[in-house]
């Protein structure tokens, strides 16, 4: 990946953090801490049980060893910064989207280092992740633009409100311009785990996240949404630099977490339309 293109990334998703920031307040980020039980039940979703599945998988299925690296590395990664407009489509309470995305950045400055290490003993991948790369990767896609975000919400709520939807859309659109040539020059690297069931397997790994973070997200449907699409998919950039520590073939360990990203998203595409379905049907009741 040329420096351009990883400016590009980089550039798009500050940009997407800064537009959810603008329609967030610092009442919103601290949502989860005043439901603990919510609070516990996610994290025990997204940084438990997920990683059990994909460990799971990794014991169970003959998969590609940079698959299985790829699947640990997203598994106790934070929740995606892209996510936030897929699970505010999907119906999710703004807060709780908020929220979890700035208290699972902050957690994983811990947690990726000292799991991944565990993880990379039990698999003989040794995966040494600086706690500083952590913390430099989360305070630059998600704190500080989330934290931007807000600020400019507080002193200027009606041009925050205003500049939210081109914000997000330029984010998104600037991704799609990086990463379309990004995966027609890995293509061949991609193309390499076909044919061996290991697509199956991460669209089965998909569905099992995304039905475990449905039913532990409790009653409410938005925040089962929410839980439902964090728990499936992970900050592909912190799973990168887990992936590549502890897979000397690099290029192998990109292609893996790529096709991750693009199968999740593929087979979370129902959920997210049936979930919008219930939201709306939810909002007409009340």
């Amino acid at each position: 990946m040329t420096d351009l293109v990883k400016f590009g990334v980089l550039s798009s998703i500050f940009v997407t953090v800064l537009a959810t920031g603008l329609v967030a307040t610092s009442r919103d980020a601290i949502y989860l801490v005043r439901t603990p039980g919510l609070l516990a039940r996610s994290f025990f979703s997204m940084f438990i049980v997920m990683p059990i599945i994909c460990i799971g998988a990794a014991l169970l299925f003959h998969l590609p060893p940079a698959i299985k690296v790829a699947l640990v590395a997203f598994s106790i990664s934070p929740v995606p910064p892209f996510l936030q407009r897929k699970e505010l489509m999907a119906g999710g309470h703004k807060e709780f989207v908020v929220s979890l995305l700035s208290l699972a950045a902050v957690l994983s400055i811990v947690f990726v280092p000292i799991v991944s290490s565990l993880f990379g003993q039990w698999f003989n991948r040794p995966a040494d992740v600086p706690p500083q790369k952590v913390a430099l990767m989360v305070l630059v896609t998600i704190l500080i633009p989330l934290i931007l975000g807000m600020a400019l919400r507080s002193r200027m709520p009606v041009l925050a409100d205003k500049a939210a939807g081109p914000a997000g859309l330029a984010g998104i659109g600037l991704l799609v311009v990086c990463l379309v040539p990004l995966a027609i020059k890995f293509w061949p690297l991609l193309a390499s785990f076909f044919g061996d069931g290991t697509v199956l397997v991460l669209a089965l790994i998909g569905i099992l996240g995304t039905a475990v973070g449905h039913f532990l997200g409790g009653p409410d449907t938005f925040e089962r949404s929410v839980l439902a699409l964090s728990t499936s998919a992970r900050h592909p950039g912190v799973a990168l630099a887990i992936a590549t520590s502890a897979d000397a073939e690099g290029k192998r360990a990109l292609g893996a977490v790529l096709l991750y990203v693009l199968v999740v998203n593929i087979v979370t595409v129902p959920y997210v339309i049936w979930s919008v379905r219930q939201s709306r049907g939810s909002a007409a009741t009340r």
